[in-house]
């Protein structure tokens, strides 16, 4: 054989053999085994349990607890009068401004005085001259110039005029009408010239400081309500809190209603509270400094207790408690939680004993 033909073998074969290797790696003839995968012979991992429950909780810390209830009342004066006339006359001179405050014992309105001043002029000298007879019966007397009872008669003579003249007195001061304590006048119902008659309203006087507070409790909480006990309220259209302390309760309950009739007092110095104003009235019954309040939907009520879920080490535990005061949104522990307890306070109707909590928010 030739070296020619020696090259030209040796060529074929070459491209043979490569065009084989090409054929089995692109595995067209189905000759390639599949290699075993990589994690093969490896433990498979263990199956994961539920996930874990997204709830809100929050820590219970003892507070300061008021046990109140609300009722409606009204506010009134301390003290109120119609000014009137005891006895009848013209009106002289009216001596007040409507709308101000007086102090007892400031004239008010005059009356005509023109008679019975006249009538006193005439009792004084009546007096005079009845004291001179008396003195000269005296001196007569004493020469036994008369007798004794003539004497007596001309000295009871001069104490008739005395008292004659102190009635006369009393009705003068009369015709003057004054404030019977400090207050705040209304609106006069008088002119001068006009004819008064005993009774007749003249000006309403009332005494706003302090203000009065009156309000119908309940006949239960009737003994829990004293002299002395504290109450707050609050007037229509505004929300100021005023303080007032009772002062008086009625003896007895009302049979209709069913509630006891108290009246509170309150201080008022610049007469911002007027009399006859509608009241929100909050009556204080008892106070409990460390408290333990949380929400009411925290509650899962069951057949004869109630419970709530707490969260300890990461899970869920329920915890029968006992409660007390119920508020708006709010309800007293007296049993079964102490100071520092996680309580859930939603999604409690998914939590189960025993199950992984995640606090989303913790108040």
């Amino acid at each position: 054989m030739s070296k020619r033909t020696t090259r030209i073998v040796s060529i074929v074969a070459i491209v043979l053999l490569a065009a084989a290797f090409l054929l089995y790696q692109s595995d067209i003839l189905g000759t390639k085994k599949p290699e075993p995968p990589k994690d093969q012979g490896l433990a498979r991992s263990a199956p994961q349990g539920p996930p874990a429950l997204s709830v809100e909780a929050m820590i219970a810390r003892p507070q300061l607890l008021k046990d109140a209830i609300s009722v409606n009342g009204s506010t009134a004066p301390d003290e109120e009068v119609s000014i009137t006339s005891e006895v009848p006359g013209k009106v002289l001179k009216i001596l007040f401004q409507e709308g101000t405050e007086v102090k007892r014992g400031a004239a008010l309105v005059e009356l005509d005085t023109e008679e019975l001043r006249a009538e006193r002029k005439r009792l004084a000298v009546q007096q005079t001259l009845n004291e001179k007879i008396a003195e000269r019966l005296k001196a007569l007397y004493d020469k036994e110039g008369v007798s004794l009872q003539e004497y007596e008669v001309a000295a009871a003579e001069v104490e008739k005029t005395k008292a004659e003249i102190a009635l006369v007195d009393a009705q003068l001061e009369k015709r003057i009408i004054r404030a019977p304590f400090n207050g705040k006048l209304g609106l006069r119902m008088v002119s001068e010239g006009s004819y008064l008659s005993p009774g007749t309203p003249i000006v309403s006087l009332v005494k706003i400081n302090p203000i009065k507070l009156e309000f119908d409790v309940p006949e239960k909480y009737g003994r829990e309500v004293n002299r002395g006990t504290t109450v707050e309220f609050r007037l229509d259209g505004s929300d100021q809190v005023y303080n007032a302390t009772v002062v008086a309760r009625e003896p007895n309950v009302d049979p209709d209603t069913r509630t006891l009739r108290l009246k509170a007092s309150a201080s008022n110095p610049d007469g911002s509270i007027l009399p006859g104003a509608f009241a929100k009235v909050t009556v204080n019954l008892k106070q409990f400094g460390n408290a333990i309040m949380i929400p009411t939907q925290a509650i899962i009520p069951e057949l004869n207790s109630q419970k709530v879920f707490v969260v300890r080490n990461g899970k869920a535990e329920s915890v029968e408690v006992t409660t007390g005061i119920r508020q708006e949104a709010l309800i007293q522990i007296t049993e079964g939680l102490i100071a520092g307890d996680t309580v859930i306070t939603s999604g409690v109707l998914q939590a189960q004993p025993g199950a992984d909590v995640l606090i989303t928010q913790l108040n």
